[in-house]
């Protein structure tokens, strides 16, 4: 009977240690996850505004610490600098954080998309002992050009919705994820700024959805909903992609963040 009642202290302080932990790792995640969400620009809207420019987005986060975040930011009157990123870390938070801090310092003086994935690279590569690295897409509005210029680290192609085109994916990504070596060869992509184009950036969440039968959601659906969507105000572009991503999934489990962003060009511009 002693050996009895011992061991159930034992299975009960065993049971006790083992909840602790999963609460203390709940809270962790809890914060990282509101330290993430709080990186997040905190109105887009206040950005763009007295611009031609309209931006929507929308992020839903794993049950895990995620790794995707996105950035608009308008270092003068004429020019917007939007970006997405993807942690690819353990510790993703720090890896996004610093990239994002490090982004809207150098979006401030470089009106290269390329130079500013480039800088970026060269200052998450420097001090590294952890192996933090980021995948980036990096958009450069000018609208006194009337250009918009990319640069990809690494990150998934962009989609670009045009009247009267189909939808069509855009910028393969030159260069390596940033961080992990010092010479990344990123190089500059641009086209003229037409009024009413839409580009959306999208993190591999919305590719590499899965659904009961390990199937990949993939592009050719995400391009079939552009397509139906593309007279669509951004926001309901954003929405009905995330909607049918979900569908596809038809309740598995998610296994990565998924991103959307979408950028328009108003047709009344200039």
């Amino acid at each position: 009977m002693v050996e009895v009642k011992a061991r159930v202290r034992s299975l009960l302080k065993a049971k006790a240690y083992t909840d602790a932990i999963r609460k203390a790792m709940a809270r962790d995640l809890q914060i990282a996850r509101e330290i993430q969400m709080g990186i997040l620009p905190a109105d887009v809207a206040a950005v763009t505004c007295h611009s031609p420019l309209e931006v929507h987005a929308i992020i839903e986060p794993t049950q895990k610490v995620g790794g995707d975040l996105y950035e608009v930011l308008r270092p003068s009157d004429d020019r917007f600098v939007i970006a997405m990123s993807r942690g690819r870390e353990s510790r993703r938070r720090s890896s996004w954080s610093v990239a994002v801090t490090v982004l809207r310092t150098l979006a401030r003086h470089l009106v290269d998309p390329a130079e500013i994935l480039r800088r970026l690279n060269a200052e998450l590569a420097a001090q590294n002992p952890r192996g933090m690295f980021v995948t980036m897409q990096c958009l450069v509005f000018d609208l006194t050009a009337r250009q918009i210029s990319f640069a990809g680290a690494g990150h998934h192609q962009l989609a670009i919705v045009s009247r009267g085109r189909s939808p069509r994916l855009a910028c393969v990504s030159s260069g390596r994820p940033a961080g992990l070596m010092a010479f990344n060869p990123i190089e500059r992509e641009t086209l003229p700024l037409e009024a009413g184009d839409t580009f959306v950036l999208f993190s591999d969440g919305v590719p590499e959805a899965m659904n009961g039968s390990d199937d990949f959601y993939g592009e050719d659906p995400l391009m079939a909903v552009l397509a139906a969507e593309a007279d669509a105000a951004v926001a309901d572009i954003v929405k009905r992609v995330v909607v049918d991503v979900h569908a596809f999934a038809n309740g598995a489990k998610q296994s990565d963040d998924i991103t959307v962003l979408a950028v328009r060009c108003a047709p009344t511009a200039g």
